[in-house]
């Protein structure tokens, strides 16, 4: 277990925690009732859930086309998914099979990506539930990790690593809340959030989906964005995920597989690992930080894709029915992860069995969208399953018995009050009642989706996440200066200064994340400073406008312009330059051409790529940046340059690396304008601590680490210009070196300990 002398607690086992019982008696035997009136196939549609986009017959993406992933983005495949939905195909699918519930994997919206587009698609399903036989409403289901991130324009928020700097449970539980208000706009009713992750070596990609490498705290914020989550107003259901022990992976095992998505990219590190424990480590490290979230009430849990001592979590009754289930006293329901099943056997029918008869109680599924394994032929093979025998029917039953507590516990169905005349028979009127109120479920007001009161939220999460590592000299805040005018010249540069794919990270519109600025509405750090300063100078190598020229992707016969801010800055400083290189990753031809003041060049890609490919092409370019010298002595103060830099985005397998390295373009950056006589604030964007090479640490001024705070740069420049404190503090240790990427090795002596954070005070 992970210890530390820091303001944590080292007994998870302090409180007993029990785990909610969701549900009244009332309400128990109304689930029995139903229970009793389901056929067979009724009831194994409960069980399914499987992508919506396969709802439609749509192209496929192809083992190709994986390979480039997430570059399909906005390609004419995804257009083709994500088409509106017709009550046709709701129907031929939601209401035919009876399904009880259905997802959106990352990525996924319907056109156009706005929320009345979002409540017509999710009334549709609704309906088609409602016409099926068994009647029975539906749970829509979203990855909204940190906001509806699939939504466009919605507000997105600090990711959960610098929600663990804050050390407010309250507004953790706000922001929990506000997620589920912009996803219930969008018909969204049960939400794949909290994760409950406690993860310990930070390579790991999902590193940033964990509030710390502390049980405890972990424990405290999951329960918080429960309470948020649940609490929310309208019918919502919480999934605290992945039982269990994913963030205690080591390092080689693990394999990125997702039923057939990972047989086009590489093996990775960590993720879908194996994590080798011992029962007293597993239940202190791993297992306490759901125990308040079971306290709490949430009604689902996610099992992990990882493995424990060798054995596939969705595959070990020990721990999804024993443990979770039988020991922790859990109510609710269990469902898989994306296309786990298929990990867990030979044969897509062994492995269902493995897994249903371990206590998964919904099998969440891409359904065909990777391959031929389509979810249709998934259903029928769980059926043939039970008719064998392999999956008894009590196991469906107790299955479909949590799905309906679910539904019942969110607010989804509740007994249909019974009308009896006066002198009438009671029992013949029961009997013609139906037994529960069958309508759509109510949907939030699409309104609230970005609103200014959840973007000021957001903002105020984002300062009090920001965690100051370094402040020589009392450095920051900055002076705001007077009429708009800096009190000290004040520059801004860096990979991440104007870029709002960097700033959210993975699982923002994209299940890796976007690059550039086009893809939602929210303020870059840049703009954030200099609306605070509109005098401070923006020196960027990436490209303006639209698209970003840092992995752009151009489709087809695609036209592209751009004038980057290297052009801009170069006519007011003669030696400032950029080369650009484009280099096609497939058959064809890449040229080069250098920017300089005067005309802006022209640069010509061709490429020919393969027909399944979907006509995917790669803009890649660099700009190296030269800067100006600081003003002399005798200037009134000296100048000051802000460097933010940070990681590209990424999320699960794709974030696993072996190296915590800045981009060596910013180090060399910083350094140059600290020796050239600027005061340097280095500003982190990123999901995990990077190492600080000690040329560039022993330089710099000031280190400031605003984790990946989402759509409101706003926040950052609260803290850089004291319109608000500096009181973040570290919820993961900062390591020296990579012999301390796993948190046992920084408990030796970290570079910065967990709970560093120092203080400022608000200006003004």
């Amino acid at each position: 277990a992970v210890a530390s002398s820091c303001d944590r607690s080292t007994d998870p086992h302090k409180h007993i925690y029990m785990a909610s019982p969701l549900t009244s008696a009332d309400d128990e035997a109304l689930i029995e009732e139903i229970l009793a009136r389901l056929t067979l196939r009724e009831k194994l549609g409960q069980m399914m859930q499987p992508d919506w986009r396969t709802f439609r017959s749509a192209p496929k993406l192809s083992e190709a086309g994986a390979a480039v992933l997430p570059a399909w983005a906005g390609s004419a495949v995804k257009r083709a998914l994500n088409a509106p939905l017709t009550d046709e195909q709701c129907d031929r699918s939601v209401g035919r099979h009876c399904l009880g519930s259905v997802l959106g994997g990352g990525g996924a919206c319907p056109t156009p990506n706005e929320p009345l587009a979002w409540q017509a698609q999710a009334a549709a399903m609704q309906r088609a539930a409602l016409r099926a036989s068994s009647g029975l409403p539906l749970l829509v289901c979203n990855d909204s990790v940190h906001g509806q991130a699939n939504l466009r324009d919605a507000t997105l928020f600090p990711h959960h690593i610098g929600q663990g700097c804050m050390r407010d449970e309250g507004l953790v539980e706000e922001l929990g809340a506000l997620a589920a208000r912009e996803s219930a706009a969008c018909g969204i009713n049960w939400i794949f959030s909290p994760c409950a992750a406690v993860a310990l070596d930070l390579r790991w990609g999902r590193t940033y989906e964990s509030f710390s490498e502390d049980p405890a705290l972990c424990g405290r914020l999951s329960a918080a964005e429960v309470r948020g989550i649940q609490r929310c107003g309208l019918p919502m259901a919480a999934c605290a995920k992945h039982w269990v022990a994913d963030g205690g992976t080591a390092l080689g095992t693990g394999k990125f597989d997702m039923g057939g998505i990972g047989k086009a990219v590489k093996s990775f590190g960590l993720d879908q690992g194996n994590a080798d424990c011992d029962d007293a480590e597993l239940r202190a490290t791993h297992v306490a930080p759901y125990l308040p979230a079971l306290a709490e009430g949430v009604l689902t849990v996610m099992v992990s894709y990882s493995s424990l001592n060798g054995v596939k979590c969705h595959a070990s009754r020990a721990l999804v029915t024993g443990l979770l289930k039988e020991e922790l006293g859990f109510r609710g329901v269990v469902v898989s992860d994306y296309n786990a099943v298929q990990q867990c056997g030979d044969s897509y029918s062994a492995a269902v069995c493995k897994v249903v008869n371990a206590g998964v109680d919904i099998v969440m599924t891409a359904g065909g969208l990777f391959g031929d394994l389509t979810w249709r032929r998934q259903l029928e093979e769980l059926e043939a399953a039970v008719g064998r025998g392999d999956v008894p029917a009590e196991r469906v039953d107790d299955a479909v018995r949590r799905v309906l507590r679910v539904k019942v516990a969110c607010g989804l169905l509740r007994r249909a009050a019974a009308s009896t005349p006066a002198g009438g028979d009671a029992a013949a009127a029961a009997s013609r009642c139906p037994l529960f109120d069958a309508a759509v479920p109510p949907m939030g007001d699409a309104a609230c989706v970005g609103c200014e009161a959840h973007r000021a939220a957001a903002r105020r999460a984002v300062a009090k996440s920001c965690v100051l590592l370094v402040n020589e000299g009392g450095l920051l805040p900055l002076p705001a200066g007077e009429g708009g005018r800096p009190a000290a010249e004040l520059l801004v540069t860096g990979i991440a200064a104007d870029s709002l794919g960097r700033q959210c990270g993975g699982w923002s519109l994209e299940w890796q994340g976007c690059e550039g600025n086009a893809f939602t509405t929210g303020t870059t750090i840049a703009d954030a400073i200099r609306a605070v300063q509109p005098g401070a100078r923006l020196v960027s190598g990436r490209a303006a406008g639209r698209q970003a020229t840092d992995g752009r992707t151009a489709h087809g016969h695609a036209r592209t312009r751009t004038r980057t801010h290297t052009q801009a800055y170069a006519r007011a400083h003669a030696h400032a330059h950029a080369r650009a290189h484009a280099h096609a990753r497939a058959r064809g031809h890449s040229h080069a051409a250098t920017c300089a003041p005067g005309p802006a060049p022209r640069l010509r890609l061709t490429t020919c790529l393969p027909q399944d490919v979907d006509g995917l092409a790669w803009l890649l370019a660099h700009a190296p940046l030269s800067f100006p010298q600081a003003p002399s002595a005798g200037a009134a103060s000296r100048p000051v340059a802000v460097v933010v830099t940070g990681e590209a985005p990424y999320a699960e397998g794709f974030g696993d690396v072996e190296e915590l390295r800045l981009p060596p373009a910013d180090v060399r950056a910083a350094v140059a304008l600290a020796d050239a006589g600027w005061a340097v604030v280095l500003l982190l964007v990123t999901g995990r601590p990077l190492l600080l090479p000690p040329p560039l640490l022993s330089r710099v001024a000031a280190v400031l680490v605003a984790w990946l705070p989402g759509t409101e740069g706003d926040g950052v420049a609260d803290v850089l210009f004291g319109r608000a404190p500096a009181t973040g503090r570290l919820s993961f240790s900062w390591p020296h070196a990579m012999d301390q990427a796993a948190a046992a090795a920084r408990l030796k002596g970290p570079l910065f300990p967990f709970g560093h954070g120092l203080q400022t005070r608000a200006v003004g």
